[in-house]
């Protein structure tokens, strides 16, 4: 769920978790209305974007706290614990007190400690926001991984493009308390790529709209570097990942480079593309939006390169990046 500041995403969260009581209508979770039941009644788990951990317990005190009294059966649920702290990677901090823990190692044991009451929805509240950038792009990777293996419906509220391409199956707009836009990711994908005017809307309530998202099958992975193909291209990123599997990159504007003929470089992508459409910027900066079959990206380079090599729309172009530059943000 996404939408300008002030917009009322934190108050839907707030509303369902039962923390607000809303004026009128009412909470339906699976045709139940759980409007009047307390919080403790409701089974949904929230986070913040500071966990809220106790600071005299270690960490699998934290988890514990609380759902022994809610659950019968100690044994089962130390063994479900365990396997929680395997899966979000933190089984070697099974003793180690809070205070010394990372911001993103504290936001696993806050995520496994609502998992292990068995929450029927989570609320997340953009609870990356704080962290430094690689413990961001990390965190999202393997919290997709074990939201999808928990099988647990989540509404995570963020004002991130990167949060939104990493995690989401779904995406909903929220203006001045009103749900105007609500789409699967993949078709939002293509009212981008079409310069769909609902989109651009959409993206003037996201920070740092500045990545060209792509999605493609893995086909090789061997000593660091995953070749993967979007349609009919083939395309290079650093790291290891499962052939077969399916991921999702983003490449900043500023790393692609334009050329009117191809051109030996050290950068292991290049495609041929046509220019759909330039748009420019009173800092002296231009975008030049191209079509490549099956995926539209943009550049971004300065007004001087451009007329340096001439783009005019139209054009056929060749749009070429290292295999350094995608950050891949998504895997499955």
């Amino acid at each position: 769920m996404i939408g300008p500041t002030g917009s009322g995403k934190t108050t839907v969260l707030n509303v369902i978790s039962g923390l607000v009581k809303p004026d009128c209508g009412s909470i339906v979770v699976d045709g139940i209305d759980i409007t009047a039941l307390p919080i403790e009644s409701r089974r949904i788990g929230y986070t913040f974007q500071n966990p809220t951990l106790f600071p005299h317990l270690n960490v699998v005190k934290n988890i514990f706290f609380g759902v022994a009294k809610k659950r019968s059966g100690k044994n089962e649920i130390e063994v479900e614990i365990k396997k929680l702290l395997d899966d979000l990677g933190i089984s070697h901090l099974t003793n180690r007190r809070i205070q010394g823990l990372s911001g993103g190692e504290m936001q696993k044991v806050s995520l496994a400690r609502m998992l292990v009451t068995k929450p029927k929805i989570i609320l997340m509240d953009e609870p990356f926001s704080h962290l430094d950038i690689p413990t961001k792009r990390k965190l999202r990777l393997e919290l997709r991984r074990v939201l999808r293996r928990q099988a647990v419906p989540t509404i995570y509220v963020t004002h991130f493009e990167d949060d939104v391409y990493s995690l989401a199956d779904s995406v909903s707009l929220l203006q001045n308390g009103m749900i105007k836009y609500t789409d699967r990711l993949e078709s939002m994908l293509i009212r981008r790529q079409n310069n769909n005017p609902t989109f651009g809307f959409l993206s003037n309530t996201l920070s740092s709209i500045q990545g060209n998202y792509l999605e493609g099958n893995v086909i090789n992975s061997k000593g660091g570097l995953t070749t993967f193909n979007v349609g009919s291209h083939l395309l290079e990123a650093l790291g290891d990942y499962s052939v077969g599997s399916k991921i999702g990159i983003l490449v900043r504007p500023e790393d692609i480079i334009l050329s009117r003929e191809v051109v030996k470089t050290s950068a292991r992508n290049l495609v041929k593309a046509k220019v759909a459409e330039i748009t420019s910027y009173d800092v002296g900066i231009v975008d030049v939006h191209m079509i490549v079959d099956a995926f539209h990206i943009t550049s971004r380079i300065t007004e001087e390169a451009r007329a340096d090599i001439s783009i005019s729309q139209g054009d056929d172009i060749y749009a070429i990046f290292k295999a350094s530059s995608p950050q891949v943000v998504r895997e499955e």
